[in-house]
């Protein structure tokens, strides 16, 4: 996830500097009643090939 403060999250996890954050992974589930319909997909044999 872009976006988001590196500077307070490294200061809130990570005070002793030894790690600084890259990149921020939010992990979970939506709520269904806000969620937006998925948009469609491409089948494999549209999108990819084997060689």
């Amino acid at each position: 996830m872009s976006g988001f403060d590196a500077d307070k999250l490294n200061a809130a996890f990570f005070a002793d500097g030894r790690f600084k954050a890259n990149f921020l992974v939010n992990l979970g589930y939506g709520d269904p009643a806000k969620l937006f319909p998925r948009n469609p997909r491409l089948a494999f044999d549209q999108a990819g090939s084997l060689v």
